[in-house]
């Protein structure tokens, strides 16, 4: 295996592995931001705003993953009997499509979170900027995975 390939592969799982422990830690929140609220008439006032950042980060590794094991949403608007050298376009263009949204959260998302590293959460005191920084880490691995398969000379890439 190309050594890329590999370090692509362990960042996919660690992410994966990632995306189970923000997944179950935002519902141990949650599910005891609601026991202390309606049982014991308090709760946790940094509840909320960490359960936001778990699922800011849940969606964006999510949709990284989405990228690589074609999970997205697919409309089925043209006929699925097409000749096989349009079929192959529409799929070159839709990870051209995929690999121009990975470039769009990289610059764009780095630039966001450079901005919000300037302020504060106020329930946790943390930098906003850790709710938006899965947007650039997130990017790697989907414009890997679009270029992989722009390059790929396979004929169905989404068997």
């Amino acid at each position: 295996m190309h050594p890329v390939k590999k370090i692509f592969e362990l960042f996919h799982r660690f992410i994966v592995s990632l995306a189970k422990v923000l997944l179950v830690a935002m519902a141990l929140i949650i599910s005891v931001n609601v026991f202390m609220r309606y049982v014991l008439n308090t709760g946790l006032r940094w509840s909320e705003e960490i359960a936001l950042v778990l699922v800011v980060w849940f969606t964006f590794i999510s949709m990284a993953m989405g990228v690589k094991n074609h999970l997205h949403i697919h409309l089925n608007l043209l006929p699925s009997n097409l000749p096989p050298k349009i079929d192959r376009f529409l799929q070159k263009l839709e990870n051209l499509l995929m690999l121009c949204c990975g470039v769009v959260f990289l610059v764009y998302g780095s630039i966001l979170t450079k901005f919000t590293m300037q302020s504060i959460l106020p329930g946790t005191g943390l930098p906003a900027g850790i709710m938006y920084i899965v947007m650039p880490i997130a990017s790697i691995p989907i414009i890997y995975d679009s270029i992989r398969e722009l390059l790929s000379g396979r004929e169905d890439t989404h068997a």
